[in-house]
């Protein structure tokens, strides 16, 4: 199961609510930066460097836009 399946997976059984960033959206970026910047000292150090590399990632999308 990918890393995003697990998450979802998991939130879903705690009867969790999820939000979903697509890299097509010009603000998923750095909304993703600003959730780093606010679990910088409690998130795993694992999960903060997965989330960066996703953002740099997204970064790079070419067909990005504002979001639907």
């Amino acid at each position: 199961m990918a890393r995003n399946e697990e998450c979802y997976e998991k939130a879903k059984k705690r009867g969790q609510w999820t939000f979903t960033l697509i890299a097509q959206d010009k603000s998923s970026p750095s909304i993703i930066c600003e959730w780093i910047k606010q679990n910088i000292e409690t998130a795993p150090e694992e999960k903060l460097r997965d989330a960066l590399n996703d953002a740099l990632i997204m970064r790079k999308w070419i067909m990005r836009k504002t979001a639907d």
